[in-house]
């Protein structure tokens, strides 16, 4: 699968750049989490031999030859396709160059196939989009397409009607035209409104590094999604190329430092999505930061919970973490003060909402139709304890605390320059209290470890996971057990070589081609190197960010996935063995990149 993007529509194609759902399910022109067109083929009055393909973050070029008359010896006319993509524009032009004896007539046209589907339904995940009652109106001319329901308008205006080229010998000539897809939504969309049909913006880093080359740039333009409020950076592509909360905000904390520009971007727009009321459907609550937004059929009629969706339990803290990061490096002050009621909105979620039964720590307990579990690893399976029982929700995360103290320490700070010095102490003795009843209650004795979660009873969830690792990051962890918890995430059971696994594999649940249990995430790798570096450990940072970039070489296209699998290095014979629907490119592997240059600076 190949993707090329600039600007919010999408088009994804087979490895060798044909658009055609028949050779790879995904393929077709994407828009605003729906699929207008499931094939786009071009048709010749000559037989053309396709030769090869070239890609870039923006379009694809292909090359073509054929013969002006069947039966001649050499192939005499050679065709060039262009395909870019500008905003909700799709471009197309044909260059075509004969080296005939004779005058060529040739002709050409595009046999595509409109079919507006819903994103969850291409993939296959979801059913509900067969129950749908609303009317449907599918209609189609030689200049334009048009799906209408209940929900939207969905139009493709087509100027790529059949064109015909006579072609002296030893000349050439061209021809262009372009799909322009639109989405007409028939209701008050808060997301819908804020985007934008321009292309995506040039990306400056505020300094060099050799690892953030013009591939990874190309990959993060690819990523971005044009709003009112400047660029903003999808999750991954093909299937999250929209707003997630939590993807984003840690994509800020990786590369603030690079990128403050997109960073201010991640808060203006997660000011705007925030939510102002409860909602048990959508786990709304005032205060609380977006998790995923979708214009989807499904979730417009309410099928599914994801228009406006905010099952996550960190995405508020790391909203407070990354707008306190965000001012420490660039010292801009004004917009700080313009975000200053959504910062204390915030605060005030945590204060009401986060802790569901006032012990200090912070819980979920699902209350709507979306995810089950609500923090990073959020399969339903992902939080258990080592002889395989599901932990029982409410649930406590440990990663989840060290946010938290993160956040009350950047709370802290952040009243001092609001001139609130009563609520700066108050934050401060709540990071202190925090950290004391962590080292103590996550901790395991026989395991010299921390538990990855708390469940309904305060039992800690004993399996052995990555988890605990985000804790160095944030600071929550005693100095005096630091070295316990990386001695543990270096050793054979967590450590494969390529990377440190999700879960050990000693644990019940281990599978290394799991999403969560047992397979290797670059991101959840990148958060621990931070840490290293804040706790000292350089040489274990230095180690960690090698071995990431070995696995960059190994993996099919040279970038860092999603994740991969966790088999060892000894396992596989030094192979890297993939997770098949790994998004690629995906923010936060693009923002490791950068965490491993920090790391190998270090």
């Amino acid at each position: 699968m190949k993707v090329f993007k600039n600007g919010n529509l999408m088009v994804v194609t087979d490895d060798r750049g044909i658009i055609d759902c028949e050779s790879e399910k995904a393929a077709g022109l994407y828009l605003e989490d729906t699929r207008f067109i499931s094939r786009m083929i071009l048709k010749s009055s000559l037989t053309l031999r396709r030769l090869h393909t070239d890609f870039s973050w923006d379009g694809i070029e292909t090359h073509y030859l054929g013969r002006s008359k069947p039966g001649i010896p050499h192939y005499d006319i050679a065709v060039a396709e262009s395909l870019r993509v500008e905003g909700n524009t799709l471009h197309a032009e044909l260059t075509v160059r004969s080296y005939s004896l004779e005058e060529v007539r040739i002709s050409f046209e595009y046999d595509i196939n409109c079919v507006f589907e819903d994103i969850f339904s291409v993939r296959g995940e979801n059913d509900s989009y067969n129950e749908l009652e609303s009317s449907r109106i599918l209609s189609s001319s030689s200049r334009s397409f048009q799906y209408e329901s209940d929900l939207e308008r969905d139009t493709v205006e087509n100027s790529l009607s059949a064109r015909s080229l006579e072609i002296r010998p030893g000349e050439g000539a061209s021809v262009s035209g372009k799909l322009r897809l639109g989405k007409y939504v028939k209701k008050d969309v808060v997301f819908k409104k804020m985007l934008s049909e321009r292309p995506v913006k040039d990306i400056v880093p505020v300094k060099k590094t050799s690892l953030l080359d013009e591939r990874e740039l190309g990959d993060l333009k690819m990523l971005m999604i044009p709003t009112i409020y400047g660029d903003f950076p999808g999750a991954g592509l093909p299937w999250y190329a929209t707003v997630f909360g939590r993807d984003s905000l840690i994509f800020g904390l990786q590369t603030v430092d690079l990128l403050p520009e997109i960073t201010k971007n991640i808060l203006k727009v997660h000011t705007y999505l925030q939510s102002k009321e409860e909602d048990s459907q959508t786990e709304g609550q005032p205060g609380k930061i977006v998790h995923e937004t979708r214009l989807n059929e499904l979730s417009l009629a309410g099928k599914l919970p994801f228009e406006r969706y905010y099952g996550s339990i960190d995405a508020t803290l790391l909203f407070i973490m990354l707008s306190h990061r965000y001012y420490s490096q660039t010292n801009d002050w004004d917009f700080i003060r313009s975000i200053e009621n959504s910062i204390m909105e915030a605060a005030e979620w945590i204060d009401t909402y986060a802790d569901l039964d006032n012990d200090g720590y912070i819980e979920f307990a699902p209350s709507g139709s979306g995810l089950s579990i609500q923090s990073w690893k959020d399969s339903a399976d992902s939080v258990s304890f080592s002889d395989g029982r599901l932990a029982e929700p409410p649930l406590a995360p440990v990663e989840v605390q060290g946010y938290l103290y993160d956040t009350f320490k950047c709370l802290e700070k952040l009243m001092a320059l609001f001139e609130d010095g009563e609520r700066a102490t108050l934050y401060a003795l709540k990071a202190a209290a925090l950290k004391e009843n962590f080292n103590r209650d996550f901790w395991l004795e026989s395991e010299n470890y921390f538990a990855t979660a708390l469940d309904k009873n305060k039992k800690p969830v004993d399996s052995i996971t990555s988890n605990p690792g985000h804790c160095l990051m944030t600071g929550i962890v005693d100095e005096e057990r630091a070295g316990a918890l990386v001695n543990r995430l270096f050793s054979e059971e967590l450590y494969t070589g390529w990377g440190i696994r999700t879960l050990s594999s000693k644990m019940k649940r281990y599978n290394p081609f799991s999403y969560h249990n047992g397979s290797v995430w670059p991101h959840d790798n990148s958060l621990i190197m931070l840490g290293l570096i804040k706790y000292g450990f350089y040489e274990k940072a230095r180690q960690l960010a090698r071995d990431l970039l070995k696995a960059k070489d190994k993996h099919h296209d040279n970038r860092l996935p999603e994740l991969f699998s966790g088999l060892s290095v000894s396992e596989t014979s030094g192979k890297l063995i993939e997770y098949p629907t790994s998004c690629s490119p995906q923010l936060w592997s693009i923002g490791t990149v950068l965490v491993i240059s920090k790391a190998l600076d270090a």
